[in-house]
């Protein structure tokens, strides 16, 4: 019987989350999609396997993964996702919703109430997506559970929309931040390179204002400019030199300490993945959203920069762009 339950059966849970899982070992999945039945009858199929291509710049590898031993539409069956999440075998509950998804009314987050008002077990909730504090704001939406602690996490690796339910892509860099405070067990995620730390704070800004900001960038600037994806964006000089110039002047100095990250690699790194020619990531998807995306990346660094007396020109610029 799976011992996680997982609410958003995406590419990118099923690139991200799930890999740290098979590579800890000794703990299952049950995915659960809110509606769509077409990666979920894939993998019932499958036996829940499916092939993970972690594409390079030049070469692919890909390795097969079968770590979902239940998988579930909410849309179709709600009472077994809320049983599920009150079983008292289940002792985590992931999320990645999307950045939209942190609303009232997502009847998602309606049957997470539910799951909880009836456990009487511990249980640890993580949220996976792009929202600042998002174990706080989860926990602001459904309400304190006793037993139930709602925990921050920051994660990271560009995942493409793939066709076939079956075959998902990804980039070979992947980063997960944990906030380490569980309740009871859990897996060792840390063997799979996840950084188990006391607050995640830093490493979310890190996360929404460099790597998600620039994507930001690249795409409200990039697509009036005719370029389709974060590699065309990226291969544009001008596009480039205005983005470096964006991290190193307004956002990488809004940056707190991060313990065990060095900046200026982390950036390089970064801009290395999005040159990538093979991801073809696209930047309409990137864009999409924008309402709750640009408040969440450029909000902060643009009021912290306000407060040292320094306009921050560059994200004006950008958040012009975005709301064109």
């Amino acid at each position: 019987m799976p011992r996680i339950v997982h609410l958003g059966l995406g590419g990118f849970h099923r690139a991200h989350q799930a890999v740290y899982t098979a590579v800890a070992g000794g703990w299952d999945i049950c995915g659960v999609a809110l509606r769509s039945r077409r990666v979920v009858d894939a993998m019932r199929a499958s036996r829940g396997r499916y092939t993970l291509i972690v594409r390079g710049p030049v070469s692919d590898s890909s390795r097969a993964l079968a770590v979902h031993t239940e998988l579930l539409v909410a849309a179709d069956d709600p009472d077994a996702v809320v049983a599920r999440i009150a079983d008292a075998n289940t002792a985590i509950v992931t999320l990645t919703i999307t950045e939209g998804g942190y609303v009232a009314d997502n009847p998602m987050l309606a049957l997470l109430v539910r799951g909880l008002a009836a456990r009487d077990a511990p249980l640890a909730v993580l949220s996976c997506d792009n929202v600042p504090a998002n174990g706080a704001v989860l926990r602001e939406l459904v309400g304190p559970h006793e037993g139930v602690t709602f925990l921050s996490t920051v994660a990271d690796r560009i995942t493409p929309w793939s066709d076939d339910p079956l075959v998902v892509v990804t980039e070979p860099f992947s980063l997960w931040v944990i906030e380490d405070a569980f309740p009871g067990a859990r897996p060792e995620w840390e063997r799979a390179g996840a950084m188990l730390v006391p607050d995640t704070a830093p490493y979310e800004a890190m996360k929404l204002r460099l790597v998600n900001g620039a994507h930001s960038a690249l795409a409200a600037l990039g697509i009036p400019r005719g370029h389709a994806t974060v590699a065309d964006a990226v291969a544009d000089p001008e596009l480039l030199a205005f983005v470096r110039r964006l991290l190193d002047e307004e956002l990488v100095p809004t940056v707190p300490d991060t313990p065990g990250i060095d900046l200026a690699e982390f950036v390089e790194q970064m801009l290395e993945r999005f040159a990538n020619p093979r991801m073809e990531h696209a930047l309409a998807k990137i864009a999409a959203g924008a309402e709750h995306k640009i408040p969440q990346r450029f909000g902060p660094p643009a009021a912290e920069l306000r407060a040292r007396g320094r306009e921050p020109v560059l994200i004006d610029r950008v958040v012009a762009a975005a709301s064109a």
